[in-house]
């Protein structure tokens, strides 16, 4: 299982990480974040977004 997370930073320079769906495998989790063209997400295992063993959103800003 897969959790598709969208990376959100405001201006006043917090950001934040925001689950918009759970799929079955990486593959498909991809494919969904190509499809609602979301460039600042990712694709995680759900145990690992759960328990935070991932980098936060605020390491992957570009902006």
């Amino acid at each position: 299982m897969y959790a598709l997370v969208m990376f959100v930073c405001y201006l006043d320079g917090g950001c934040t990480d925001i689950m918009v769906d759970i799929l079955r495998d990486e593959q498909e989790c991809l494919v969904a974040m190509k499809e609602q063209n979301l460039r600042h997400a990712g694709c995680y295992p759900v145990e690992d977004f759960i328990d935070g063993f991932w980098l936060p959103a605020n390491e992957y800003a570009t902006f």
